[in-house]
């Protein structure tokens, strides 16, 4: 039942959440062979003349359309390249050609750009795992893409040769993420959005891949967020403090085969209600495991990223 609605969920994304489902990939376009497809990058108003005058709708990132033709258009006075193009509900409208990239793809690991499509030129930035990119032409193994603003640095026609996947699953679960995470640091969202985002948050955390740690992590800060108190009277065994900028992992059992049940953030005290039998190596670092208590959950932790 929980993976239904989980598939549903992806399927039901938009930038308020609590708003339903809209068609959000190729299959949901009338196409035909050879027909051109294209991404809006970031959330796009599109129009119903081609001087851009009367507003028909606003796309959703990564929402697809079909390619009509491309016009140079004079759009308050200046030549602009404005995309001719169909909704998925057969709706023909006018979109200004930028705001429109080919195949989003999602990285899955910290990712360099580069300057240019060689791996000598210099390293631009690095992109963060989890982020949604357009790509804006390919050449052998390199993509370029538009991304936006990553802390503090435009990435708009880089180049990168890794790390990433077109995977139509990946991307809605990014979207779902990117989305979900935006309404829950927004101060103005309602408390029904937030709950939506929150258990969206929590079906992404039982999916497989990068974005259920991730989802993981940002339920643990919401949690975290509250008073850190273990909520109980037994005094326990001490108390530690997590110490990993990527916050340790609460899971079921003393293993990492254990399921996570969430992600301690870092800096966080936990209360130590058992210690473990056996000793295991987890990133360079050997020690047992700990039966601990944060926040009113219990479960296992490794004991290489706490400290006293």
């Amino acid at each position: 039942m929980k993976k239904g609605i989980y598939t549903l969920t992806l399927l039901c994304l938009s930038f308020i959440l609590i708003q339903g489902c809209k068609k959000g990939d190729k299959q949901g376009l009338d196409l035909a062979p050879g027909d051109v497809v294209k991404y809006a990058k970031y959330a796009t108003a599109v129009y119903k003349d081609q001087e851009m005058k009367t507003w028909a709708a606003t796309l959703s990132k990564t929402e697809p359309v079909k390619l009509l033709e491309t016009l140079n258009v004079p759009v308050k006075g200046v030549n602009t390249e404005v995309a001719k193009v169909m909704l998925s509900d057969n709706t023909v409208v006018f979109a200004s050609a930028k705001n429109l990239g080919d195949k989003p793809v999602v990285f899955l690991e910290d990712t360099k750009a580069y300057v240019r499509n060689n791996a000598s030129s210099k390293v631009y930035a690095i992109i963060p795992k989890g982020t949604i990119g357009f790509v804006l032409q390919e050449s052998a193994d390199w993509i370029q893409v538009y991304i936006g603003q990553v802390d503090g640095k435009w990435i708009t026609a880089q180049w990168v040769n890794s790390g990433f996947t077109a995977e139509d699953q990946r991307v809605q679960e990014a979207k779902l993420y990117e989305e979900s995470v935006a309404i829950l640091k927004n101060s103005a969202s309602k408390a029904d959005q937030k709950k939506q985002a929150e258990a969206n948050l929590k079906d992404l955390s039982t999916s497989n891949g990068i974005f259920a740690e991730m989802a993981l992590a940002v339920l643990g800060q919401i949690s975290g967020g509250a008073e850190n108190s273990t909520g109980t009277d037994d005094a326990g065994l001490g108390k530690a403090t997590v110490q990993t900028a990527a916050g340790l992992t609460l899971r079921d059992q003393p293993s990492t085969s254990g399921k996570a049940i969430l992600v301690i953030p870092d800096g966080n005290t936990v209360k130590i209600i058992e210690n473990g039998t056996t000793e295991e190596t987890i990133a360079g670092k050997t020690a047992i495991w700990y039966k601990v208590e944060w926040n009113g959950n219990r479960g296992w932790v490794f004991g290489g990223f706490l400290a006293p």
